[in-house]
């Protein structure tokens, strides 16, 4: 495992949902969700070869490809976050926080300091699962793939969070499990932490930036705690 990072005196942190806080890709028909937003993409005039792999990153890759007139896009991107809600939702009952998570949460909470989300997930669908898990109120940001134009990679939804929490960039560290959360992260210039256990291979979440590599949220939020208080909490 590596060591905990080392950290000035944050006053957020920030977490990517699924793999980070949460076992919601584990319980998704990607396949099936897929094969529908593929269909929905060649309807719309996206060319097939341009689509490439993925899922999720699929959505991200057709926001950011400019292969669609403005208004085109927006509604195509409209028909695709439909797709993807209706089949995250299918998991919101199977979907659990991963362990320790919780705990990490609570710790973090009497430390004073903000918690947000940003995932490339349904925001809807992350706020049910906190909600049902009962967790929900430890963050005072959740920011889903609705509320931004551009997607991780894009460092919009890191802004977006910390503007709500009102804190600086510089004052919050992000953690995720894919390279895009890292990219994201170091776009709106905030330290970014990996996740083992996602998509992304330990070497590549550090070529991408991260400084450090965790095994869960917990050495994290102790890393943040033995850093100095922050002046102000609002």
């Amino acid at each position: 495992m590596s060591p905990a990072p080392r950290l000035p005196a944050v006053r957020a942190l920030l977490f990517d949902f699924d793999h980070t806080l949460a076992d919601l890709g584990s319980h998704v028909r990607w396949g099936d969700a897929r094969r529908e937003l593929l269909a929905w993409y060649e309807q719309r005039g996206v060319p097939r070869e341009e689509l490439g792999s993925g899922t999720v990153s699929l959505y991200a890759r057709v926001a950011a490809s400019g292969l669609l007139p403005e208004g085109a896009l927006e509604a195509t991107l409209r028909g695709a976050a439909k797709i993807l809600g209706r089949y995250e939702g299918e998991a919101i009952p199977t979907t659990r926080l991963l362990p320790g998570v919780r705990e990490a949460l609570r710790t973090l909470e009497g430390s004073g300091r903000h918690a947000g989300v940003v995932s490339s997930n349904s925001r809807e669908v992350v706020r049910a699962i906190l909600e049902g898990e009962r967790v929900a109120d430890r963050f005072g940001a959740i920011v889903g793939r609705e509320d931004v134009r551009l997607p991780k990679p894009a460092p919009e939804g890191l802004l977006l969070a910390c503007e709500r929490l009102g804190v600086l960039p510089g004052e919050a560290v992000y953690a995720g499990d894919n390279v895009a959360d890292i990219e994201a992260a170091r776009a709106a210039g905030m330290p970014a932490c990996g996740v083992r256990g996602g998509d992304s291979s330990e070497e590549a979440l550090r070529e991408a930036g991260a400084v450090a590599i965790l095994d869960g949220i917990e050495p994290l939020v102790s890393a943040v705690l033995r850093a100095a208080s922050p002046e102000r909490v609002a």
